[in-house]
């Protein structure tokens, strides 16, 4: 039995490096400038292959200690802040640390594995190498989908074993770093037995196992639930006896044997319709139907345009007057959230200022900074009620060395991609079957009229982040220089300038959506990740405000130049409707 595993693990192991591989190769050949550069025998070459399948192992590797070290690793240090929070009150009642700290963290990883069974099993899920060998070897489904998942469970409980060797060193109790482990692999076949029991049921009864609307605010009320619970436990000083999570504990190892019973019961034939349903795909797919219906939907068919626009210029004005609530809805919500958030810590200040000061003073010290505001000062405490602590210290060497930080909100609150999809679905997947559309002047001419309107559209929110930042300033102590303040809006400008510019030039260059909106193309997957790895790092470095100011001024002018150079080369060729 061992040597058919090791066997059947091999073969998929081997055969997902081959995909990986031939994927990464057709990626690199559809991109643009490279791609011509490239050989065909770049597939066939025994020496790339080889170095592809050692970063393929150090990857799963690395899967396999960041992915269990980062979730139980945040248990663990969730558990030792309670720990300590409670040891410091004297809300122990008797217990060692170490003790408390193996009670709190079987109770976290109890919440945490309770996500887990809602969030993440993928059993069924339907890839690229179960779709081959199943389907074009005829290989057994049963025996590859439990094979897979053996090795799951197997990286699952070696992951968090070796995490917990550190807590395990400095005293923790030995059934809180063996017991984990264990506890984790019979919740997994719990939550796989579960899923395939409920597949049985839906085929007796001939329906798909899809979400429904039902379903997903049940899964939402079960992820929100524990939240309130442990917070409400925190903040009132309780715990749950030791007693009673081992008692949950059990419960869940009961589950997890009748979920092991569920897999093993089920028939060859059970797993071969799951894959051949593709349950996991179809449920994210049938999601991403019913959100673009859902988008859609709030399209103003009747929309009308004022004014003397013609060409492209009333096209693009056309489909914003159509799409106004799919291209506004997210920045203006983005964009209220951030200043709401401002305006709350703000009153929260005033609150606070008003409760110690009284009346007067809080009218005086509002009264004193908005002069200081409206002067470019900073922020004055003309009683003395606040002192600047190591917080504000932090915020304020984040705002002045570390703005490229901001990368990563600006990423999030960015409406281009949403707008793309959009773009081709009702307008460009029709006007592409005209040859006149894809002359280049026409192309380079639509891409500036579009790169204007999705950057105003960004800047909302790029706006109210920079006015936060500017706030963090003003409280730590103001502008360290002139136009510190002025600076900071240019960085952040800058920044979402340049993220408008990237992704709305990727549609252009790889156009990666199908005829229902969903995206195609290795190369578009390959500069995503790509454009993320290298946005990962960038986040991470220290520049001084006034010189991240010159920098990416520069950058964003020479990348807008070469960027449209570039789509008016390439588009033409690329810009095109796929299957």
């Amino acid at each position: 039995m061992l040597k058919e595993f090791r066997k059947t693990l091999a073969k998929v192991l081997h055969l997902r490096s081959i995909i990986g591989y031939n994927s990464l190769v057709y990626a690199l050949k559809k991109t643009p400038l490279i791609g011509k550069i490239l050989p065909d025998r770049l597939y066939s070459t025994t020496f790339l292959k080889v170095i592809y399948w050692i970063f393929h192992v150090i990857r799963e590797v690395f899967a396999l200690f960041f992915s269990k070290m980062a979730g139980l690793g945040s248990v663990y240090l969730a558990s030792l802040s309670i720990t300590m929070l409670y040891g410091s009150v004297k809300m122990l009642g008797g217990m060692s640390k170490q003790y408390a700290f193996g009670m709190f963290a079987l109770l976290f990883f109890l919440i945490y594995a309770f996500l887990g069974i809602v969030l993440n099993t993928k059993i069924f899920e339907k890839t690229t190498e179960k779709d081959y060998l199943v389907f074009m070897i005829r290989m057994n489904a049963k025996k590859l989908n439990m094979t897979l998942f053996g090795y799951d469970l197997f990286r699952m409980f070696l992951g968090y074993l070796l995490t917990g060797l550190i807590p395990a060193l400095l005293g923790v109790p030995v059934w809180c770093w063996l017991g984990i482990p264990v506890l984790a692999v019979f919740i997994k076949l719990f939550a796989a037995g579960f899923l395939a029991f409920r597949y049985k049921l839906k085929s007796r009864r001939h329906k798909p196992l899809h979400g429904t609307p039902a379903g997903d605010m049940l899964k939402v009320f079960l992820i929100c639930l524990p939240i309130p619970l442990v917070f409400f436990m925190v903040v009132g000083g309780y715990y749950v006896p030791v007693k009673y999570l081992f008692m949950i504990s059990a419960a869940m190892i009961l589950a997890g044997i009748w979920g092991l019973f569920e897999l093993v019961t089920s028939g060859h034939n059970l797993h071969r319709k799951a894959l051949h349903d593709g349950v996991i795909i179809e449920r994210e797919t049938v999601r991403a139907e019913k959100a673009r219906v859902k988008s859609f939907k709030r399209i103003k068919v009747n929309g009308t345009v004022k004014g003397n626009k013609k060409g492209f210029e009333f096209l693009n004005a056309l489909f914003v007057k159509r799409h106004f609530k799919m291209l506004m809805l997210k920045p203006i919500v983005c964009t209220g959230l951030i200043l709401a958030l401002i305006a709350f810590i703000i009153g929260g200040v005033i609150y606070d200022y008003y409760t110690t000061a009284g009346y007067e003073g809080c009218l005086k010290m509002v009264l004193t900074n908005l002069r200081n505001l409206f002067l470019f000062k900073g922020f004055e405490d003309p009683l003395g009620q606040n002192e600047v602590d190591s917080a504000f210290l932090f915020f304020r060497y984040a705002v002045q060395d570390h703005l490229l930080a901001f990368f990563i909100p600006i990423s999030i609150f960015d409406n281009t991609y949403k707008s793309t999809q959009a773009m081709y679905i009702n307008c460009d997947n029709s006007l592409m079957t005209f040859s006149f559309f894809k002359k280049p002047d026409k192309i380079i001419k639509l891409f500036d009229i579009r790169l204007k309107q999705l950057i105003c559209v960004n800047l909302l929110p790029a706006m109210a982040m920079a006015i936060g930042c500017n706030l963090i300033l003003f409280a730590t102590g103001g502008q360290e220089y002139p136009f510190h303040y002025l600076i900071n809006f240019v960085v952040i400008g800058c920044m979402s300038i340049s993220f408008t510019m990237y992704w709305l030039s990727i549609y252009y260059l790889f156009q990666p959506y199908t005829k229902t909106a969903s995206v195609k193309g290795g190369a578009y997957n390959a500069a995503f990740m790509a454009f993320g790895f290298l946005m990962s790092i960038i986040a991470w470095i220290s520049v001084k405000s006034q010189i991240l100011a010159v920098i990416m001024l520069v950058f964003t002018v020479t990348f807008v130049f070469f960027i449209r150079k570039l789509v008016l080369k390439k588009a033409p060729k690329t810009w095109r409707v796929k299957g």
